[in-house]
């Protein structure tokens, strides 16, 4: 028995068609509803984690992500206590609002201050102020010179 070409050309294009949709939703969650519905969704509009989960699971999810916010929080306030920088755009240094407008001002003067910061560099085209320096070495703002600063100090 011999099969012509066409024949197993059309036999190869119908087993494809059979392995993609019997492997159109592997690995997905909404498998299930692929094949019966043909939509891949996984959750129905409306529905919640707290209408999906039971109370214990629930809670325990919650306290899992309160851990890891945790986590987070004191591994950013370790990096900024031992002067590294930030990871994240948390804010872990509570500082007193004056503090923090001060520093906005000085960086508006062109003084380098990082974020939550209480180091201060002056580079050459810091607007230098002897009052905003005063107010801001009072706030414990330290004030450091660039080496192209110290060297024009020197001269």
């Amino acid at each position: 028995m011999e099969k012509s070409a066409e024949f197993v050309h059309t036999m190869q294009a119908n087993a494809v068609k059979h392995a993609v949709r019997a492997n159109r939703g592997q690995g997905n969650a909404g498998k299930a509803n692929l094949l019966k519905y043909g939509k891949a969704y996984q959750f129905k509009p409306g529905i919640g984690n707290k209408d999906r989960l039971s109370a214990e699971a629930f809670s325990e999810m919650y306290q899992r992500s309160a851990e890891t916010r945790k986590r987070t929080v004191m591994a950013e306030r370790r990096r900024v206590s031992f002067g590294l920088e930030q990871k994240t755009a948390l804010r872990v240094v509570k500082a007193p609002k004056e503090k923090i407008c001060l520093r906005n001002r000085l960086r508006k003067r062109g003084y380098v201050v990082p974020r939550a910061s209480s180091d201060a560099t002056i580079t050459a085209d810091t607007r230098r102020s002897a009052t905003l320096e005063q107010r801001a070495e009072k706030m414990g703002i330290r004030f450091y010179l660039t080496e192209k600063q110290n060297d024009t100090q020197g001269r």
